[in-house]
């Protein structure tokens, strides 16, 4: 028996309930049961077995499809479980470029960091990436493509964001005590922090994909933060339970969630992060891109050479660091295009 696994508790051939195991294998030795798995209880009702099976035991591995497929059934019927033959349809898509590294990566290491100087789309392509992923995932096309109510599905939900910063901790990523007033008094409240939340909700929805872009991630003391995950968020060690300090309980991280980081080399270098952290990251350094300028011109200035240029200048004069003080070739966008007005290149210079 594993996390994931659907289990039946029954009272001979009359099925009592349907859940999921979502926690690691616990001994009690003063309970009347004294092995136990925590489990998630998606339905409760009464229904008989359509053939007889695992008769005079206790635990007992159903293999006989009748069985399978009338629990299966009941799942799908409410909405607990996708459709089989909905993902067997369900296409896989093969991104290319920026997106498709991102995705070879998700597929090697489970994480990944984006790097470069400031401008060059570093936040951007995480979120297309993990927003394009998603939407597959979920509803078998584009993002592009999905309606106002389908795109809340994916944005905040199967894609959610956070930002590190000095101030930010353990507490707010894992869990920790916050302060609250009950009956007018102040008492402090365990609460979980948002990678744990969306780990959480990911083991509910084994089917789907969860995606974390943490934004500025160099900018946090990121072993402070991580704390346990350093242990368990390498791709081989997903699934295995770790103890949270706070709250005393089995933790594991499901193989369905994915990480994003976005880096500002022109703050930190990655050769100063956690050399741990970096084993189990994979890394896409992005650079500034003039192409995405071509055919731009203002005032006789052409966009594109003009930013070739003047990095070319900056890497001739900074030294050692210059390659990661260019400029990006976000600066001269606006809403996606180049910049049209001079005012505007005048603001931007």
């Amino acid at each position: 028996m594993a996390e994931g696994d659907l289990v039946v508790a029954s009272d001979g051939m009359k099925v009592l309930g349907v859940g999921r195991v979502i926690g690691p294998y616990g001994f009690e030795p003063q309970a009347e049961a004294p092995h136990r798995r925590p489990v998630e209880w998606l339905w409760l009702g009464e229904y008989t077995m359509p053939l007889q099976e695992g008769l005079q035991t206790t635990v007992y591995e159903l293999k006989i499809p009748e069985n399978l497929i009338e629990i299966e059934k009941r799942l799908i019927e409410d909405g607990l479980l996708p459709s089989i033959v909905d993902q067997t349809r369900r296409p896989k898509p093969s991104l290319s470029g920026i997106s498709g590294r991102i995705q070879a990566i998700f597929e090697r290491k489970g994480q990944v960091i984006l790097y470069g100087p400031p401008g060059t789309g570093k936040t951007y392509w995480a979120w297309h990436t993990a927003l394009t992923l998603a939407s597959y995932d979920c509803f078998a096309t584009n993002y592009d493509q999905l309606t106002e109510e389908q795109r809340k599905t994916i944005n905040g939900d199967k894609v959610r964001m956070c930002t590190f910063h000095p101030a930010y901790g353990y507490e707010d990523f894992w869990e920790g005590y916050r302060p609250q007033v009950i009956n007018g008094a102040l008492a402090f409240d365990l609460q979980d922090g948002i990678f744990k939340k969306l780990c959480e909700d990911a083991r509910r929805q084994p089917e789907h994909s969860f995606y974390l872009i943490i934004d500025e991630i160099n900018r946090g003391d990121i072993p402070r933060i991580f704390g346990e995950l350093l242990t368990v968020l390498e791709k081989d060690k997903r699934g295995r339970a770790i103890l949270l300090p706070l709250s005393r309980r089995s933790f594991t991280v499901p193989v369905n969630v994915f990480l994003i980081g976005t880096m500002n080399t022109a703050d930190r270098s990655i050769a100063l992060l956690d050399k741990a952290l970096r084993r189990r990251f994979g890394f896409v350094e992005l650079m500034p891109d003039s192409s995405v300028l071509e055919g731009a011109v203002i005032s006789g200035i052409p966009l594109g050479a003009w930013l070739d240029a003047l990095n070319q200048r900056l890497c001739d004069h900074i030294g050692r660091d210059a390659r990661n003080l260019q400029i990006g070739h976000a600066y001269l966008l606006d809403q996606g295009r180049p910049v049209a007005s001079f005012s505007r290149f005048v603001r931007i210079l």
